[in-house]
């Protein structure tokens, strides 16, 4: 498993450094370099090995500077030598690539060692990319470089050694015992219509007419079954409510192509488990929000014994309890693509401790705190419109548009929770507004460190007193059952130049 990723200017990332665990939640507004962690690992471990053939001017940060990928392991992988060699350790491994003064592309290990076990380190390690726009035709062949194709070619070769490795032997019984069947698919069973022996025997005449002058031999071999991979044959057809009646895979709607790729996926990390990396963007494609969640805790269990990095924008594939496992991306001009830093207290066994808090404290709406651009914390509902609606028509900011989220901490106690979490998980991205009242104590001087760094605003005593006292009025009461329509009327009903000033810092945050 990979126990480091460096990059180093490659696409929208100048450095970048992850500690990726067994399951890695990629996360961040578009465009801030998500897919390009994983292509970045796919170019090291994916399919092949990176050669100058795939060098190219789009792939550099920086053209005049080399690309460096750098993938450290948790356990070296031990690749067996050719006989009379000894087995090489891999503890990590490095792509180099560059534009000047030639097209260069240099793979070592371990420090700059160079590297020839490439085929063999494959099959011990490598790495799947499953991209957004899914290929079902291109998946579901039988070809080395498909999922479906290494587990039928890895069934193949464990037949053949489960049968004492004689391969001409099992070939030849395979061919007696499909003899009678290939000989009643292959009857000419009519003299007036199409049948495959007149198909057969008009091809290979056809080919032998225009093979006249070839310097060798063209005969054409049509078998109804592959001799020498006896499982590249397969197909899969759906069945749904009629069992008699069944369809091509590849002819159903884009919502079951996408179940039968992430079922291929489960499936082969089941059975591949332990030399398999997977990176898949955007697994919540064309999935209802149940199958969402189900197909989440399939990554949880999955990850016990394989390593899976995702990207998504979906609350369902994001789980609090698990925030340790959260890379949280964000992308500037001077920067590129960077992580936001988390406090070490953001582990396993802290949150295993802080499971009832944590619980309590999220649903799916706050978990957008992990999607947003910009997030404004408030204590309670009253607050959450009032404010909405003074951004949204009397300045005018679409909140959606802009990626902003207002979150309803349930009280202050919720806010100096959410605060005190961003800042740990190395989110900058916020602002707070809360009450003075001594409902909470702030032990840990998160509101105090909010207001000091102009990150917070804290309103003598509450919202509805402060604005009551700031416009000589007793229309909002703030011990009132009912405070939303209240909030939302005085709101509505304030003129634009009347706002307060000490709102303007909410503004400068959000503009």
């Amino acid at each position: 498993m990979i126990k480091s990723i460096l990059i180093e200017n490659f696409r929208s990332i100048q450095n970048l450094f992850i500690q990726p665990r067994n399951l890695t939640t990629l996360i961040g507004p578009n465009s801030t370099g998500k897919t390009n962690v994983l292509k970045a690992i796919d170019l090291v471990l994916g399919e092949g090995w990176t050669t100058k053939a795939k060098v190219a001017r789009e792939l550099f940060n920086d053209p005049s500077q080399d690309i460096n990928i750098e993938i450290e392991f948790t356990t070296p992988v031990v690749v067996p030598g050719n006989p009379g060699f000894r087995p090489t350790t891999v503890e990590s491994i490095r792509l180099t690539m560059s534009l000047y003064p030639d097209l260069t592309a240099k793979t070592t290990i371990n420090n700059e060692q160079t590297f020839y076990g490439h085929e063999k380190f494959k099959k011990l390690c490598h790495f799947i990319y499953i991209p957004a726009e899914r290929n079902l035709n291109t998946e579901l062949r039988v070809s080395h470089w498909t999922m479906l194709g290494k587990m039928m070619r890895l069934i193949y070769e464990n037949y053949i050694t489960h049968y004492d490795e004689n391969e001409d032997r099992l070939k030849e019984e395979f061919r007696q015992k499909m003899n009678p069947a290939k000989e009643f698919l292959e009857d000419d069973f009519s003299e007036e219509q199409v049948t495959f022996k007149k198909f057969s025997d008009t091809f290979k005449e056809k080919c032998d007419e225009n093979s006249a002058g070839l310097a060798s031999d063209f005969k054409p071999v049509l078998d109804i079954y592959n001799i020498n991979w006896f499982y590249k044959t397969l197909q899969i057809h759906i069945s749904e409510d009629n069992p008699d009646l069944h369809f091509d895979s590849t002819e159903v709607g884009a919502g079951m192509q996408n179940l039968l790729m992430i079922s291929i996926f489960q499936t082969y990390s089941e059975l591949m488990g332990g030399k398999v990396i997977f990176g898949i963007e955007e697994p919540e494609i064309y999935l209802y929000p149940q199958a969402q969640r189900s197909l989440y805790k399939s990554f949880q269990s999955l990850s016990e014994e394989t390593q899976i990095l995702y990207t998504t924008h979906n609350p369902n594939f994001v789980d609090p309890l698990r925030a340790y496992e959260i890379e949280m991306l964000q992308r500037s001009k001077e920067e590129g693509t960077y992580n936001f830093e988390k406090a070490e207290f953001i582990n396993e066994l802290e949150a295993e401790k802080q499971r009832f808090k944590i619980y309590s404290h999220f649903n799916t709406e706050r978990n957008e705190i992990f999607f947003a651009k910009k997030i404004l914390f408030v204590e309670g509902e009253s607050d959450k419109i009032f404010y909405q609606t003074i951004i949204e028509t009397k300045w005018n900011i679409d909140i959606d548009k802009i990626g902003l989220s207002v979150i309803d901490c349930n009280g202050k106690g919720g806010v100096i929770y959410f605060a005190g979490l961003c800042s740990a998980l190395g989110m900058t991205n916020f602002y707070a507004i809360w009450d003075s009242d001594g409902e909470v104590e702030d032990k840990y001087k998160i509101l105090f460190n909010l207001m000091k760094d102009s990150k917070g605003l804290e309103l003598d005593p509450n919202l509805e007193t402060f604005l009551n006292n700031k416009f000589d009025s007793q229309v909002l009461n703030p011990n009132s059952k009912d405070k939303i329509r209240p909030a939302y009327e005085f709101a509505s009903e304030l003129d634009t130049e009347d706002i307060p000033e000490e709102f303007l810092e909410i503004k400068e945050f959000i503009s």
